[in-house]
């Protein structure tokens, strides 16, 4: 990848965001590419379509029709803009102990693979998704099998790594992400419950959380 924007900004200081945001708005809406950070890992995504989804997929060199995460504000948006998701008691528990932070629920959709959503904990990443009120898709920032990138290094060397997108690309920079593991992914479909990757959150805590043994 040749060009991007990039915007820096100081995580810890939300007077320092305005340019940050106000560009991530404009990106959401004009259908371009964001480079956003997460509680966990940087990762790349826009406003929720199968272009974008099939666009972010061939940049990261994997199959068209992967599904993505989808990213919100609040449960509440993802509800009102997912109203195929089944959303059981035991999301709900999840949701209210673990949201805004780095948990993924797998929730049944209707569709083969199922929908993956999740209220990522950072904290201008909440104020852009506020400012949104709709949903985001998001991946990990890396091309297939490689590391997530946490700082700016690592996001400049995998955009360096990507082939050319079809749109353009704003890279929100604020700063090197704590280090964590990545966000825990928790499948609730077909009734069932099961991790599918073990990360920041546990499963010891997952199981207190449900009062079910895993």
């Amino acid at each position: 990848m040749r060009e991007y924007r990039e915007i820096r900004s100081n995580a810890r200081d939300p007077i320092d965001w305005a340019e940050s945001v106000t560009a991530a708005m404009g990106a959401l809406e004009r259908g371009e590419l964001l480079v956003h950070p997460t509680s966990t890992v940087y990762g790349i995504g826009g406003a929720v379509s199968r272009v974008l989804d099939a666009e972010v997929n061939r940049l990261k060199g994997r199959p068209p029709d992967q599904s993505l995460v989808r990213l919100a504000g609040s449960a509440e948006t993802l509800r009102r803009e997912l109203r195929g998701a089944e959303w059981d008691d035991r999301a709900a528990r999840l949701a209210t102990e673990f949201w805004p932070g780095p948990l993924t629920l797998v929730l049944d959709d209707g569709s083969e693979a199922g929908v993956a959503v999740r209220v990522d904990g950072h904290p201008l990443l909440l104020v852009i998704l506020g400012r949104w009120r709709s949903l985001m898709t998001s991946s990990s920032l890396n091309r297939q099998g490689k590391t997530p990138a946490a700082n700016g290094v690592g996001v400049r060397r995998s955009l360096e790594a990507f082939p050319e997108p079809s749109v353009p690309v704003t890279f929100l920079d604020a700063g090197p992400l704590a280090r964590s593991a990545s966000s825990t992914i928790v499948s609730l479909r077909g009734g069932g419950l099961s991790i599918l990757r073990e990360g920041s959150i546990d499963r010891r805590r997952i199981a207190r959380c449900l009062g079910e043994a895993l």
